[in-house]
């Protein structure tokens, strides 16, 4: 990782690191276990633009299929953890779950006429799954209404620095850009650590369910992650400074 360094007049120091943005998360081998990607021909890695872009393409405001499956990629929950899912499983999805009714209604119908039971599809259900039929995977909240040509945010840091803030940034398991949040949540701990005496430092978001804000003291410099979910205050401000010292 290059040399963390902060830049300018501590005093008025609203950067923390060099000028190339570093996402800092491991690689994540994708496999598209639904074939979300695949349907809208493009690469696991597409930013939000590119999948958006992809989808008027193939005319997906007329097709139902495509349009759910802009809904779930667009939604940073659902998208991790259907990027998550290993080979050989299906992401458990409102289509997926539709086939398991058909299919389940169908062996429950030719249980019942071999056995003489009375098998539900949702008794079938229930065992296919191992859990309750509503039992789907944790993020499967449905998407934000399809306000697909509102978003401008991408998925992953761009090539090119953003203009709205021209330094770069560090993400554990995240994939949020919010440039404009994080320029506060910099300007501040400049300010705060400049009176702590530390000089150096880098920036960044984090996708843990909580706290909200990291500190990890083991990468030359210490990184302090904001979390995705966080509002940039003094307090937090605060408390990260002391934690950095602590």
């Amino acid at each position: 990782m290059a040399a963390l360094q902060l830049v300018g007049r501590p005093e008025h120091a609203i950067l923390s690191t060099s000028t190339a943005l570093m996402p800092a998360s491991w690689a994540v081998l994708c496999h598209d276990v639904n074939g979300y990607y695949r349907a809208l021909g493009v690469a696991p890695d597409a930013t939000r633009r590119q999948l958006m872009r992809a989808y008027r393409a193939r005319a997906g405001q007329d097709d139902p299929y495509l349009t759910y499956v802009l809904s779930q990629l667009l939604s940073c929950q659902i998208r991790r953890a259907y990027d998550a899912m290993p080979l050989g499983e299906l992401f458990r999805d409102d289509y997926v779950l539709a086939y398991l009714r058909r299919l389940a209604s169908e062996i429950a119908a030719r249980d019942n006429a071999r056995d003489g039971t009375d098998k539900t599809a949702a008794d079938i259900i229930q065992s296919l799954l191992g859990g309750p039929e509503d039992s789907k995977n944790e993020f499967l909240a449905p998407a934000e209404a399809a306000r697909f040509d509102g978003g401008t945010r991408d998925r992953q840091p761009s090539i090119n620095t953003p203009e709205a803030w021209p330094y770069s940034f560090l993400l554990l398991v995240s994939t949020c850009t919010d440039v404009s949040r994080l320029a506060q949540w910099q300007n501040g701990l400049a300010h705060a650590l400049a009176d702590l005496g530390i000089p150096q430092f880098a920036v960044g978001f984090h996708g843990h369910p909580e706290p909200d804000f990291l500190v990890a003291k083991d990468l030359g410099a210490p990184v302090f992650f904001l979390s995705e979910k966080a509002e940039v205050t003094g307090e937090l401000i605060a408390a990260a400074a002391t934690a950095a010292v602590g």
